[in-house]
């Protein structure tokens, strides 16, 4: 489902990092988050993972740099934000089965509890897009894997 707000209330930005425009950024955007989250339990972790590689990878092969990643939680719930400067909103794609690209945002409605674009405003007219999953955030389990842990930036 995809809708315009976020349920996300008195957030805790996890993770901050500018994403390179090379085909490292998905990664290095995955292991930021798998470095700085603690879920109790894997399928929810991959999950998380998997929803921040699908919207990193859209914005580094899709949109326009700059390309900016953040994790914030709060409230139950995770947000995962990927910014890049091109205002085109992304379109969800159906792919028939010989095709082997297109279903990113596919994966992303179905992981996600929720989902949606916003219009970024930024300086000079560059206005750009924000495109967003949520999903519930149980509280971590472990002390040494959690979001107490520093912002992580670049």
């Amino acid at each position: 489902m995809m809708i315009e707000q976020s349920r996300v209330a008195a957030d805790t930005l996890v993770v901050d990092i500018a994403l390179t425009t090379d085909l490292h950024g998905p990664t290095d955007a995955r292991h930021a988050v798998d470095a700085a989250l603690g879920v109790t339990d894997e399928s929810s972790r991959q999950n998380v993972l998997l929803l921040v590689t699908e919207l990193a990878s859209n914005a580094v092969v899709h949109g326009r740099p700059p390309c900016r990643l953040r994790v914030r939680t709060g409230a139950g719930r995770l947000r995962i934000e990927v910014s890049d400067a091109d205002p085109r909103r992304p379109e969800v794609l159906h792919p028939g089965p010989e095709v082997d690209h297109g279903r990113g945002l596919l994966l992303v409605a179905a992981l996600a509890d929720d989902w949606g674009v916003d219009r970024a405003r930024r300086p000079a007219g560059q206005d750009g897009k924000v495109v967003w999953a949520e999903l519930p955030y149980p509280p971590p389990t472990s002390p040494e894997r959690g979001v107490s842990r520093p912002v992580f930036g670049r």
